[in-house]
């Protein structure tokens, strides 16, 4: 983060100290309105495919390429989350812990009081947002609207829940069912592949363009990636899904996403089509490995072209030289716990783990940074590692920094607690996640800069929750190999 800019958030974090008691309830956000969806869509600032804007953080002007799209709705609190009495105990660990059990043991690893609670906080956002008439699941609370990328995160929290017994098997072969059978009778963009956003209610494309011939907008390789990871794994562990996945599959013009051995995407506007390669370090590899699984020749993808390395607190790291590099944690962490292993060179799980760890030794407040949806404007923000000559900076999918960003993430700092368990770090992690969901029926998306609590309740924070414990309970085997 740039001096300047720090100096701003000692500032507001000596300010925030004083009223540290309160931070620890929810404080609730404005109400904002609706988009209307079915009259005039919305301006399409939340989607991929956008030049970064100069500032005075030294973001650079950019042509348009492709990264990560978001969702960046208005927050809309249809049902505020109830808050419930605390039911945790405080779990202390010693730094000397023994590391996670080997894979060989055969019994599940038993979770803790915390981690069952926090399991069923998480599923508590998928009993809510879950829509029976097309097994949708809405990307964040009282948002009617998915991607490809959430759609994968729903598949993921049905087969967690199942795993963490807090569904029946019936019951998440019925839901799985529901969803896949959706996909199979999607509008596709051009009749080729999966538009980048889809109404959760009518399973009809949303976003710009949606009633027109073309069915929507463009499609994301980065979100498809993802949903083939779990498609993957869904057919792995439930191999009668397999027949069904093959003929969803077979309707969708995947070769599209794929050119010169990488992934491409491709954005309408109301100039042309744009299509241009898609994704930077850590989100390509990730999606890639979608493709991957599914025969799909990626190769380019992993190639080490176009990467530089940098020196961030004293940590080496590899950053992407091309633009719109996001870097954040988040395809690490999904790629050891869903596939797995982490010996690949592009891979950086390691040292960011060792870089968040030393750098939450130096603050007043532990940092973990991540992608996520925010509970107030710009409603969704990259938390990069390193961006562009700059540490530590949260930015708008635009490029304009955030004021007061999320420098705590709940989904990523437990996915990073299972992953190094035994460290006394991963312990604080944990801690610190089950803290913060004390006062919410589900998992809160993390924490701000000043202390407060960012509650805009997503279908990614509580996905990776439910996919950690799960993981955690397969004796960290990763959910890719079939149970």
């Amino acid at each position: 983060m740039p001096k300047a800019a720090l100096e701003i958030g000692k500032a507001k974090w000596k300010k925030a100290l004083r009223t540290a008691l309160c931070c620890l309830l929810l404080i609730p956000f404005s109400v904002l309105a609706a988009f209307n969806t079915e009259t005039e869509e919305p301006e399409p600032s939340f989607y991929g495919g956008r030049s970064v804007t100069h500032n005075n953080q030294g973001v650079p002007n950019s042509d348009i390429q492709f990264q990560r799209r978001t969702i960046a709705p208005p927050i809309i609190a249809e049902e505020q989350p109830e808050k419930v009495e605390q039911e945790t105990d405080t779990i202390f660990v010693s730094a000397n812990s023994v590391a996670a059990p080997p894979t060989e043991r055969l019994t599940p690893v038993a979770l803790s009081r915390n981690e069952n609670l926090l399991a069923k906080k998480a599923y508590y956002y998928f009993e809510q947002n879950w829509n029976e008439e097309t097994g949708l699941i809405n990307s964040v609370q009282g948002y009617h609207h998915s991607t490809m990328w959430d759609v994968a995160s729903g598949i993921a929290a049905i087969l967690s829940a199942e795993g963490l017994e807090l569904m029946t098997t019936e019951e998440a072969d019925n839901k799985l069912q529901k969803t896949l059978d959706t996909l199979g009778n999607l509008p596709l963009y051009d009749n080729a592949l999966p538009n980048r956003e889809y109404n959760t209610h009518t399973a009809k494309p949303s976003g710009r363009y949606s009633k027109s011939s073309s069915n929507g907008n463009g499609w994301s390789a980065l979100d498809i990636g993802r949903l083939l990871i779990w498609l993957e794994i869904a057919q792995a562990h439930k191999p009668q899904l397999a027949p069904n996945i093959e003929r969803i599959l077979d309707k969708w013009s995947l070769d599209k996403a794929v050119s010169q051995g990488t992934l491409y995407g491709e954005l309408k506007t109301s100039q042309k089509r744009h299509y241009r390669q898609e994704g930077r370090l850590g989100y390509l590899q990730y999606a890639a490995s979608g493709f991957d699984l599914f025969g799909f020749d990626v190769n380019t993808a992993y190639e080490q072209e176009n990467i530089g390395e940098v020196t961030v607190d004293g940590i080496n790291l590899l950053i992407d030289k091309r633009n719109l590099p996001y870097f954040t944690t988040d395809p690490y962490v999904l790629y050891a716990i869903e596939i797995g292993p982490t010996e690949q060179w592009w891979n950086q799980l390691d040292n960011l783990f060792q870089l968040q760890k030393m750098k939450s030794s130096e603050e007043p407040m532990s940092w973990v940074f991540a992608e996520d949806a925010m509970s107030r404007s710009p409603w969704f923000s990259y938390n990069n590692i390193y961006i562009y000559g700059s540490t530590w900076l949260s930015i708008a999918p635009g490029g304009k920094p955030v004021e007061n960003p999320q420098i705590f993430s709940n989904k990523v700092a437990f996915g990073m607690s299972v992953l190094f368990e035994g460290d006394y770090f991963s312990q604080q992690l944990s801690d610190e996640v089950i803290n913060n969901s004390l006062t919410h029926r589900a998992v809160p998306t993390g924490v701000y800069l000043n202390g407060g609590p960012n509650s805009a309740y997503n279908i990614n924070t509580n996905s990776l929750i439910l996919s950690a414990l799960w993981y955690k309970k397969r004796r960290y085997i990763p959910l890719i190999k079939p149970s």
